[in-house]
C-alpha cells in the first residue's frame, strides 16, 4: 500500500466533505454576509455528529479574529486577514448550536458549509472516544473491521488483497489490544505499541481510505478510521511520520 503521508489530512476531508449526507450551507441560511465586532452568528445544528466546517471569510481594513463555539465551548479561533482563504477545521461532536463571535474587525462571510457524515447503518456502533478504556482502542477498531469485512466480501479482490493484507490484520490487532484491556493499564508499553500498530494500519492504507471515499456510503467508516488514527496520535504525542519509528523504538524497549 502507498504511504497514508502522500494524502494529506485536509485532502480526505474535504473529500468526505463532498460526499457528505449532509450539508449545512451558511448561504442558503442567509448566515453570510458582513459582521462587527460584538456581533454573534449562530447557526441551529439540532444534536447532530458535526464532523468539519468550512468558513470563507474576509477581514475589513484590519486584521481580527472569529471564535467558533459548539454548545458554548471554543473550537477553534480563526485569524483573519485582508483577503479571502477558505478556513477548514474539525468539530468532532454531537452538537445542538455553532456560534462564531467577531472580535477587532468586521468581516465579510462569503460562504460557510457544516459537513455531517453519512449515516452509519442501524447495526454498526460509531466510534467514541469515551469509549476508549485504558487507551485500549481494540474494540473500537475490531467494530471498523468487522464491518469492514461484512460490506467488502464480494469485492473481486477480497481473498486475494483485501482480507490478507488489510483486514486480517485489523482483526488480529484489534483481538490483542482487547484482550490485554482487563490486564494493563494505559502506562503499559504493550498498550502503546499496539496502539500505534492501529495508527500504522490506517496510515498505510492509503489505497483503502480512496477506495472507500469512491462510495460515499463509506463516509461514515473513513471518519472512525481517521478519528481513531488521530485520538492515538494525539494520545502518545507521536507525530504520524513517526509512528514507524515509535513503533520500533518500543519494541526494542521490550524485547520484542
Amino acid at each position: 500500500m502507498k504511504n497514508f503521508t502522500k494524502l494529506s489530512a485536509l485532502t480526505v476531508f474535504l473529500a468526505m466533505s463532498a460526499h457528505a449526507s449532509h450539508v449545512i450551507d451558511l448561504g442558503s441560511q442567509g448566515k453570510t454576509g458582513r459582521f462587527c465586532p460584538g456581533d454573534t452568528l449562530s447557526i441551529d445544528t439540532n444534536g447532530q455528529y458535526i464532523e468539519r466546517m468550512l468558513i470563507s471569510a474576509e477581514g475589513i481594513r484590519n486584521d481580527g479574529f472569529i471564535k467558533v463555539y459548539a454548545d458554548g465551548e471554543l473550537v477553534h479561533n480563526i485569524g483573519i486577514p485582508g483577503y479571502d482563504p477558505d478556513y477548514t477545521f474539525r468539530v468532532r461532536r454531537n452538537v445542538k448550536n455553532i456560534s462564531m463571535k467577531f472580535e477587532r474587525t468586521c468581516a465579510l462571510i462569503r460562504d460557510g458549509k457544516i459537513f455531517s457524515p453519512s449515516p452509519a447503518p442501524s447495526n454498526y456502533r460509531r466510534y467514541e472516544r469515551e469509549r476508549v478504556n485504558n487507551d485500549n482502542w481494540g474494540a473500537e477498531f475490531l467494530e471498523i473491521s468487522r464491518s469492514l469485512s461484512n460490506d467488502l466480501q464480494f469485492e473481486a479482490d477480497f481473498n486475494s488483497n483485501l482480507w490478507p493484507r488489510v483486514l486480517l490484520p485489523m482483526k488480529k490487532i484489534s483481538l490483542l489490544q482487547n484482550a490485554s484491556e482487563l490486564v494493563r493499564d494505559e502506562r503499559s508499553l504493550i498498550t502503546a505499541h499496539r496502539s500505534l500498530k492501529i495508527a500504522k494500519i490506517v496510515i498505510d492504507n492509503e489505497d483503502l481510505i480512496e477506495r472507500l471515499l469512491s462510495n460515499d456510503h463509506f463516509d461514515y467508516l473513513v471518519s472512525d478510521l481517521l478519528r481513531i488514527k488521530e485520538d492515538i496520535l494525539e494520545r502518545y504525542d507521536v507525530k504520524e511520520k513517526k509512528v514507524n519509528e515509535k513503533i520500533i523504538e518500543l519494541e526494542e524497549e521490550l524485547g520484542l
